[in-house]
């Protein structure tokens, strides 16, 4: 059970808002072409993705609420079929690993969303979106992680 920070095969993007338009409402996203990140990790001499890993997908800023967020599984997983997912804050923030996805399936195209009736609010100090492999790690799937925020500074 790794927590892992690098972007070995995708972009998290940076934790910040537009400058042109700073208290707009933002889309932060994604897409985890599985395939890709594999072989990334590989190539590097990285560790490989197993169950129970956690991968640092989005960056959200410092005093922001996130109204919503979800993940979309754009390409099944046709290798590691009994996978699932987690999508939330780990380490210790306010928001649950699981906030916004629980047990999501790899094996089937699937949109899992929550938009919070109390949205979640990061303080101070900036947080990750975390993707939490639950039973398998995937190999092949390809899956669009998504947070609608609102910049609160």
């Amino acid at each position: 059970m790794a927590a892992y920070t690098d972007t070995l095969g995708f972009n998290k993007g940076v934790a910040g808002f537009d400058a042109k338009n700073p208290f707009a409402v933002s889309k932060l996203e994604t897409t985890l072409d599985f395939a890709k990140i594999v072989a990334a990790r590989a190539a590097a001499g990285a560790v490989a993705l197993a169950a129970a890993d956690t991968l640092q997908v989005l960056q959200l800023p410092a005093k922001c609420q996130v109204l919503a967020a979800g993940l979309e599984v754009i390409s099944a997983e046709t290798v590691n079929t009994t996978g699932t997912l987690d999508l939330g804050c780990t380490g210790g923030s306010p928001v649950a690993a699981n906030a916004f996805a629980d047990d999501a399936a790899i094996n089937a195209l699937t949109f899992a969303s929550v938009a919070l009736a109390a949205p979640a609010t990061i303080g101070t100090t900036a947080d990750t979106l975390d993707l939490l492999l639950n039973t398998a790690a995937p190999t092949n799937a390809k899956v669009r992680v998504f947070a609608i925020v609102v910049n609160l500074g």
